[in-house]
């Protein structure tokens, strides 16, 4: 809805209201991947938490295992907030697309609409840098495994 037009027009309010409720659908795919990427953390941290309790448990992978619990962490708090603000950034979306809807009975709700939608974009932001954070921790805890094994493999078994 353009600011400072009639706001009669339900087919302009309908159009206008779109935007948002687009928006709307691509957060929700996008929480949907950082929430898979939780999914996957939360078990990998299950999965080591399980190895580093069992009694065959060498105090070398043991240390190896602290150090990855402590990246997994920081990236589970990261994935954490990317989904919140991508949920807020719904909430933001939504809330756009009834004020606009509104307009037609209530001019002066028009001038909430940008600011909400720019809160929404940047909510999003928010949410790919946190997920950009994490990716860049995930590489780490791949490299501590890496060394893991590489580390095992020059080593002789017993």
């Amino acid at each position: 809805m353009v600011p400072g037009s009639s706001g009669n027009d339900p087919l302009q309010v309908l159009a206008a209201a779109v935007t948002p409720v687009v928006l709307v659908s691509a957060t929700a795919i996008l929480i949907s991947g950082v929430n898979s990427r939780y999914i996957s953390i939360a078990d990998r941290m299950r999965t080591l938490s399980h190895e580093f309790r069992d009694e065959n448990c060498n105090p070398f992978r043991e240390s190896v295992i602290s150090l990855e619990m402590s990246a997994f962490q920081r990236r589970v708090e990261l994935v954490a907030w990317a989904v919140r603000t991508l949920y807020i950034a719904v909430v933001c979306f939504v809330s756009d697309a009834m004020i606009i809807s509104a307009t037609s009975w209530r001019q002066t709700l028009v001038v909430a609409t940008l600011p909400l939608f720019v809160t929404g974009i940047g909510l999003i932001l928010v949410a790919a840098i946190c997920e950009l954070l994490e990716l860049q921790i995930s590489n780490r805890t791949i490299m501590l495994e890496v060394r893991d094994v590489v580390g095992q493999s020059h080593s002789p078994q017993t």
